[in-house]
């Protein structure tokens, strides 16, 4: 009975493990949402929904918004600045956002690669850009940028849709 009840404790510990070890961290969920080619079809309201429960709409005074986006995470994303945009109608156009810990770098490039395939520049291991085919025929280019640094310890990341004429 007691070896039943040792393979069975034992059985459970290897099976949370395993679940530890595939939940993403916080960082690596934003990071997760922000590569993801479903962003770009995303409205505000869905962009935070699939970024909650570690980001929120800002609730800082206007004028730090201004400065630090209109976008908060908790303090286990290390999200500096964090500015998304449009917040009424439409897609996500554009996100700007500073995340510490340069040493992300190979997640972002590994997320990144997997989701939009082989960067069309790059400038280092942790500096590239993505140009993506439009959306749609005749649709607007569509892009990322990432850039990690040590000098500073962050992780710089835009997504854009570039604007016409």
């Amino acid at each position: 009975m007691k070896t039943s009840y040792a393979i069975l404790g034992l059985c459970l510990a290897i099976s949370a493990c395993a679940q530890a070890q595939s939940e993403p961290t916080p960082a690596e969920h934003v990071f997760d949402v922000l590569a993801s080619p479903k962003l770009f079809t995303s409205n505000w309201k869905q962009a935070m929904q699939q970024l909650a429960p570690w980001c929120k709409p800002s609730t800082r005074p206007e004028r730090e918004q201004i400065k630090r986006g209109n976008v908060e995470c908790g303090d286990n994303v290390k999200a500096d600045s964090f500015a998304m945009s449009p917040e009424t109608g439409g897609n996500v156009e554009l996100v700007q956002a500073t995340f510490g810990g340069a040493a992300n770098c190979a997640y972002v490039k590994k997320i990144l690669t997997r989701n939009f395939g082989k960067p069309s520049t790059v400038k280092g291991e942790c500096d590239m850009a993505w140009k993506l085919k439009p959306a749609s025929k005749g649709g607007p280019q569509r892009y990322v940028n990432f850039e990690a640094s040590t000098s500073d310890d962050k992780v710089y990341y835009t997504l854009g849709v570039e604007q016409g004429p």
